[in-house]
């Protein structure tokens, strides 16, 4: 196998997902997510399904993507503060679900902090619907997310 390149079909193996659940997010007290491991094809009508079906999230009138670097960038208060109020009114007057890359980095980072400081600060009103697709070999602590006993 030395010196083969890497190759999706050859190296991957699909099975049924063993990481899934719920997951806490530190620093938020009681604020609970969901999370799931899929495959990079499975498709978005079956993620769509689940976040609705499932997971019981509203269907969104609009979708924010907030995609750029991950390269973190100093944003002064009052920009930071701005973007913060005006990405968390558009979602809750549209009832947008936000989907970022789900890191601690970068824009990605700007857009965590804005849900976590509305989560905070709101006892349930306008609930916020951030959904981070991370890939899985960025996931610190990954390992604790799977359930060895799932067959």
């Amino acid at each position: 196998e030395r010196g083969i390149s890497w190759d999706r079909h050859r190296h991957v193996r699909e099975v049924p997902t063993d990481a899934f659940g719920d997951i806490s997010f530190g620093g938020l007290g009681q604020k609970t997510g969901k999370y799931v491991r899929v495959s990079t094809d499975t498709s978005p009508e079956l993620l769509y399904r689940l976040l609705t079906e499932q997971w019981e999230l509203s269907p969104p009138n609009l979708l924010i993507s907030v995609t750029g670097g991950a390269k973190n960038f100093y944003l002064k208060a009052h920009l930071k503060n701005m973007f913060h109020r005006g990405l968390i009114k558009v979602a809750q007057t549209t009832g947008a679900w936000i989907i970022s890359g789900g890191m601690h980095t970068g824009v990605m980072k700007h857009v965590g902090q804005a849900v976590r400081d509305h989560a905070l600060s709101s006892a349930m009103q306008g609930q916020i619907v951030a959904i981070g697709v991370a890939t899985w070999g960025t996931i610190h602590n990954r390992e604790a997310l799977v359930h060895s006993e799932v067959q």
